[in-house]
């Protein structure tokens, strides 16, 4: 769909990656009201077993209500940002735009992580686009938090794909891959920013790390195609001008329309219209996806003065929100106990 921008919105819908999550969600609250008038029965206040069971059910479905707003807000506000970033006049204007979108993207994923504890099913599993920018000094620190980054996710089970690395002016400049996994961006989003690497005489350069969860190519449902059939026109065989067997398929969500009458046939004509509506749509969606990805891993590399610093003369790691992780040896022993203890902050 396009936002009020003109914007496609990844993944095509409300809500993205956790439309599942949401629709679950709203299901299990649907006797939320029930459950509270049932509190007010005398019948059931005067059986004291029974109004106690009652309470818990009561209380388990308001956090899981009040969990599920609050998800719903954070996306909206996620997309209300994107829209605005149009109107932004200035450099300023647009990196403190990219700042909202990241924590309200940092709160969709832990909001949508909770109601999945909530709900006692599996948490959400996305594909997610990682990206490592670092100067030569930071090269090696580099090189040692994106393979940390890669293990702890083969570690919890996620899937590595399309891995790349660039290199400038001789030294390893960049490093990017998709993974696919549970909770990604909930996970690893406390790790992103520039931060800043300490090297010697006194100098510093900065480590940038970037993740994005990516939308899934949209179903096409035959109920958003408008088929129109008339006849062909121009040159050609004895069925031109004579037959109805042209055909113009329009997508109606997005307006895109596509014409076909090569073929001889109507059915032929029909289905090699719909076949290049479909490679027009994931073309489109391709380009608004990439431009999406593009400005939230840039909206990361802006976010600068983070709590994580490393030093490359002492080989040393500080993230200043744990109060005994300052100067602690790098690469870290055990990460996976360094990241599962961010993202319960």
């Amino acid at each position: 769909m396009f936002d009020s921008s003109g914007a496609l919105w990844y993944n095509f819908s409300m809500y993205g990656i956790y439309g599942d999550i949401i629709s679950a969600a709203e299901k299990a609250t649907a006797e939320f009201f029930e459950t509270e008038e049932l509190l007010e029965y005398p019948e059931v206040q005067a059986d004291k077993a029974y109004y106690l069971s009652v309470l818990s059910k009561y209380n388990g479905l308001k956090v899981l209500k009040d969990k599920l707003a609050a998800l719903k807000s954070a996306l909206k506000e996620e997309r209300d940002a994107y829209s605005l970033l149009s109107e932004a006049a200035t450099a300023e204007e647009r990196d403190a735009l990219y700042a909202e979108i990241f924590s309200f993207k940092r709160d969709a994923s832990i909001f949508a992580a909770a109601i999945s504890d909530l709900l006692g099913c599996k948490h959400a599993v996305e594909r997610a686009y990682l990206r490592f920018k670092f100067s030569a000094a930071a090269a090696k620190i580099g090189a040692q938090f994106s393979s940390l980054i890669t293990d702890y996710l083969i570690f919890r089970g996620a899937k590595i794909d399309d891995e790349k690395s660039e290199t400038s002016k001789g030294h390893l400049s960049e490093i990017s891959f998709v993974a696919e996994g549970e909770d990604i961006t909930t996970r690893l989003s406390p790790l992103t920013g520039a931060h800043k690497v300490n090297i010697a005489g006194g100098k510093s350069e900065e480590l940038c790390f970037a993740v994005t969860p990516l939308g899934a190519p949209a179903e096409i449902a035959e109920s958003d195609l408008r088929i129109d059939i008339f006849r062909s026109s121009g040159a050609g065989g004895q069925h031109i001008n004579k037959v109805e067997t042209a055909v113009r398929v329009t997508h109606i969500p997005t307006g895109l329309t596509v014409t076909c009458q090569d073929e001889r046939s109507q059915l032929s004509n029909k289905k090699r219209a719909v076949e290049n509506l479909k490679k027009k749509l994931r073309d489109s969606e391709e380009k608004a996806e990439k431009e999406r990805v593009d400005k939230d891993v840039y909206s990361q590399f802006r976010k600068k003065n983070t709590p994580i610093s490393f030093d490359c003369t002492k080989s040393t790691m500080t993230d200043a929100r744990l109060n005994a992780f300052t100067d602690v040896p790098f690469p870290l022993s055990d990460f996976s106990s360094y990241v599962d203890g961010l993202t319960v902050l």
